[in-house]
């Protein structure tokens, strides 16, 4: 599976970029883009239900990528077979297939409860298996975003069909001045929402804005939840000014309004010579407008507008103006959510790679002091002192200092074996062990399990006579010990103690010579001692 760090990345990279985007195919590119960045992907696939029909918005692959506006038709139904597609969509659940040398991700784009689109992804089976429901949000926000440039097309298309049918009908100068003036506004609007840096400053904005550009005394908005509560955001006080109104929070009240926008779904409700209000209390009389906030098929608030201040009447352009500024803010509000969502998810996902790479790295250590140690003696093993003679003997030879070895083995511990059993071996092994290790405490030294039964100590900077005065010591100590055996039928083997043989050597390192040396001459020290009668040390 994908990692949390690749998923947080991926999710970090979308929220900045999509940031600085301004139109759909931006959008749309970024996010195959960072498929291909972050997961290797080879193919991607934007396919959107038009007209009934599916068709191809977007099509990446190694050779480019391609974006279709208005969308074409699919052409290459070999590799995106349309009966598949339409299947697949029905069930409206992310899935994964596995054609030939690929893992294909299918993640639907629903919008409204309806499926109007599909995000396929074509990635090698040798990358890591993703789990698609990790990329929920990311469709969620994409289905909001082609949805949105879609209707905002349409509109704008609407836009400029009435503009043109204004102009052939020859409306007054003055009523075409003014709508142009305000979709205008529209537009301003929608620009400086888009580029507010926060929820709040978005609110506040639109508010402001909202009344400035369309000409409206007074505006609130209103964000419920779905406990049946509202709470207000920014709105507007009896002198016209905008004011924060975080602090107000109620039950939703039972409107007329809220009756007629929510039963029907629509977006706009206008009654004229109507009874105003501020903060519940009547204040005038005026035209009053609510303007739905949805989310999909889920509302999320509304704004309140009416003309207490200065009596102005609606003109014909404003109900369609003041839907689409709502619709305009729906959509703003619904990705501000999406964003926060998807900066919690990021935090928490952050949050999570922070404290698995923290237990990794304690594993690790853990890990790497386990690899030190003879599992049997709980001493340095092998490997360390394979690392440390090669560090210490370019320290000598650097600064010219002895350096002194130490070979130790067990004597007839072949036979110990023997009479007593493994298991007694390996207690008489640990206890020699914990006794050597305990001998020498100076800075550098260096006692470790060789193999078997044979231990080493590694003395830096100790000439000969310190040498000696350390197997002399460890000598005493072993016989200390007191360790009974058995006598065994080799004449040789005559003490009733288990006792040890120590070969000892000491080297000035020099350029022409080899670490090696000073193991073979300690080895064949050893050996001499073992041909001496064992129980003593030898000296090269």
């Amino acid at each position: 599976m994908a990692s949390n760090q690749q998923l947080s990345i991926f999710y970090q990279r979308i929220i900045e970029q999509w940031g600085k985007a301004h139109s759909l195919r931006t959008i749309c590119e970024l996010t195959c883009r960072n498929f291909c960045e972050s997961f290797n992907a080879l193919h991607c696939q934007i396919i959107v239900d038009s007209q009934s029909t599916w068709k191809v918005l977007l099509k990446m692959n190694r050779q480019g990528i391609s974006y279709q506006s208005p969308p074409c038709e699919i052409s290459d139904s070999n590799h995106f077979p349309l009966d598949q597609i339409i299947e697949f969509t029905k069930h409206n659940q992310p899935h994964v297939t596995h054609q030939h040398d690929v893992q294909r991700l299918w993640l639907p784009l629903e919008r409204r409860s309806r499926i109007i689109g599909c995000l396929v992804v074509d990635i090698p089976l040798s990358e890591p298996q993703l789990d698609c429901q990790a990329f929920s949000t990311l469709t969620s926000l994409l289905a909001s975003e082609i949805d949105t440039g879609f209707l905002t097309q349409s509109i704008q298309d609407e836009l400029w069909g009435r503009r043109s049918a204004e102009r052939e009908l020859e409306i007054s100068q003055h009523e075409q001045k003014n709508l142009l003036e305000q979709l205008q506004a529209l537009h301003d609007i929608s620009f400086r929402l888009w580029r507010t840096h926060s929820m709040n400053e978005m609110l506040y904005t639109a508010v402001e804005e909202g009344k400035k550009q369309l000409q409206i005394d007074r505006m609130a908005i209103f964000i419920s939840n779905k406990n049946n509560r509202m709470r207000g955001t920014y709105g507007t006080d009896l002198h016209g000014k905008t004011v924060d109104e975080h602090y107000f929070e109620s039950d939703i009240p039972n409107q007329w309004y809220l009756a007629h926008t929510r039963s029907n779904k629509e977006y706009l409700a206008i009654e004229n010579n109507t009874p105003l209000y501020h903060n519940l209390k009547q204040v005038g009389f005026g035209w009053s407008c609510y303007i739905a906030l949805w989310d999909e098929d889920t509302p999320v608030g509304w704004i309140a507008c009416d003309n207490l201040l200065t009596g102005t009447p609606l003109y014909d352009y404003h109900p369609h103006l003041l839907k689409q500024f709502g619709f305009i803010l729906s959509q703003n509000i619904v990705r501000r959510q999406a964003e926060e969502n998807l900066r919690n998810l990021n935090k928490e996902l952050e949050q999570r790679v922070t404290e698995r790479t923290a237990e990794l790295e304690l594993v690790n250590q853990k890990l790497e002091s386990l690899s030190k140690l003879d599992p049997l003696t709980n001493i340095a093993n092998r490997r360390v002192f394979d690392e440390r003679i090669i560090e210490e003997w370019r320290r000598a030879e650097r600064h010219q200092l002895p350096l002194s070895l130490l070979i130790m083995d067990v004597d007839n511990f072949k036979s110990y074996n023997d009479n007593y059993g493994h298991a007694a071996g390996d207690l008489c092994l640990k206890a020699i062990a914990t006794t050597l290790e305990k001998l020498e405490r100076r800075a550098g030294a260096l006692f470790a399990r060789y193999g078997g039964e044979e231990f080493v100590l590694l003395l830096p900077g100790q000439d000969t006579h310190a040498a000696q005065y350390s197997a002399t010591q460890a000598l005493t100590e072993i016989q200390q010990l007191k360790l009974t055996r058995t006598k065994c039928a080799n004449t040789n083997c005559d003490s009733t103690i288990v006792t040890i043989s120590i070969g000892v050597s000491t080297v000035i390192p020099a350029a022409h010579r080899s670490y090696h040396e000073l193991f073979k001459q300690a080895d064949m020290a050893l050996y001499e001692a073992k041909s001496q009668g064992r129980n003593r040390y030898f000296v090269i």
